[in-house]
């Protein structure tokens, strides 16, 4: 019951602020119920690049990392009302750390080639990229199949790697690589 309520009150609050990073109402809704759930089923053909907007970006990384984190760590960080739970999970470090890894790696990659001018530019759609593919939620803000040749391997390998164990993202989890590390 307990983790029934910490993943409601997460998806209104990523609903809530879907709505004011600028999506309308049944956007924000719909989005919310997807991004927690890491199905990342969107109500338009395009995915997120349809809203143009970086701060709707934001707002679906930050779920996505949150819906492939462990729940049972989010109900424990909540009751005890420590952050810091999230950073003594090793689990967590390591979701967390392959995340920016691979983020800066697409974002060096795509800056070093050209393909976008600006090294923030290319974290952005690195980031966005890269945290939806190891989630396993598929949203999408670029056409990443057209980016270097590397690119969509690696972006590939890390759906493999997926979530953390006890959260609603695909993949092996990442537990079971440390295991097996």
């Amino acid at each position: 019951k307990a983790l029934w309520i910490v993943y409601v009150a997460i998806t209104a609050l990523c609903a809530l602020c879907y709505r004011i990073a600028g999506m309308s109402v049944f956007d924000a809704i719909a989005h919310a119920f997807s991004t927690v759930s890491t199905g990342g089923f969107s109500t338009h053909d395009r995915s997120l690049a349809y809203f143009n907007s970086g701060a709707i970006e934001v707002v679906a990384v930050v779920f996505m990392i949150i819906g492939g984190a462990n729940f049972s760590l989010h109900f424990v960080a909540w009751r005890q009302r420590r952050i810091t739970d999230y950073f003594r999970d090793p689990e967590f470090r390591f979701y967390l750390g392959s995340i920016v890894v691979v983020a800066l790696i697409c974002a060096f990659v795509l800056w070093a080639t050209g393909r976008i001018h600006g090294f923030d530019l290319a974290f952005q759609d690195a980031l966005v990229q890269s945290v939806s593919m190891q989630t396993t939620t598929g949203f999408r803000t670029t056409g990443f199949s057209t980016w270097p040749s590397i690119l969509p391997v690696l972006l590939m390998l890390v759906t493999f790697v997926g979530g953390c164990a006890g959260s609603s993202a695909g993949g092996m989890k990442v537990i079971r690589w440390l295991l097996m590390w």
